[in-house]
């Protein structure tokens, strides 16, 4: 029997589960599936926890309502490029020192793929709500579902990417030919790093535990020195 007490420590239960799986730093197919799936069942206990409260159940199944009729609105034609690719530079920086940590996509712990995600979907679901286009908001979470390693940018990534040139090293690249936000890619698709301008790329470093931005030439880094291709974002072509 389902008693008022008994619910209500279920939810919790379930709430406190789905804050860990947000805490949780490593992004899977298992991690996001899970996650979804317990915020649906928070979300929905929620509302059966508050139906006898009138003003609050119209406000919650409003809220409901709202969010996928948002989601579901048409389309509106994208930013200009230089729009986005601001707030995509604005979307990595803010992960500036954050601990590098193999297939983690969170401010707990990211990689160098990781990187390159979460400040492009940060930045379209940004300005997606920004600009009232559902269309960005819809295109980050299709990013967010679907994971991608450096050597997946380098092969196109679901056609997301698109080659732009190859370079023997970043350190004798000229970066006149390049755009900021244009990723590179070391040719053996084990490290990706991203330009930010002014010859400088931001990275999730492995050796050095942790997110930063170098400026080329420099010969303290290893990644700077080896062969790259060039790849950019589809969204800032």
């Amino acid at each position: 029997m389902f008693t008022p007490r008994l619910c209500r420590l279920l939810w919790i239960s379930t709430f406190i589960l789905w804050i860990a799986a947000w805490l949780y730093p490593v992004s899977t197919s298992m991690t996001r599936l899970g996650g979804v799936i317990l915020f649906a069942l928070v979300w929905i206990g929620l509302i059966a926890l508050q139906w006898k409260q009138r003003p609050v159940r119209w406000f919650l199944l409003g809220l409901t309502a709202a969010a996928a009729l948002f989601l579901a609105w048409p389309g509106k034609p994208s930013p200009p490029p230089e729009t986005l690719r601001n707030a995509y530079l604005q979307g990595m920086a803010r992960y500036s020192g954050c601990t590098y940590y193999w297939g983690g996509e969170s401010p707990k712990g990211i990689d160098c793929s990781g990187l390159m995600r979460r400040g492009m979907i940060d930045s379209l679901c940004l300005e997606g709500l920004r600009h009232f286009q559902p269309s960005l908001v819809r295109e980050a979470i299709d990013l967010w579902w679907h994971d991608c390693t450096a050597e997946g940018f380098m092969n196109g990534y679901r056609g997301l990417t698109t080659p732009v040139l190859d370079t023997p090293s970043l350190n004798v690249l000229d970066h006149s030919l390049i755009r900021p936000g244009d990723m590179a890619v070391t040719t053996s698709g084990v490290h990706v790093l991203a330009y930010v301008g002014e010859n400088r790329w931001i990275e999730a470093d492995p050796s050095v535990g942790r997110v930063l931005t170098l400026t080329a030439p420099t010969k303290d880094n290893v990644w700077l020195n080896g062969s790259m291709k060039i790849v950019r974002w589809q969204w800032l072509k």
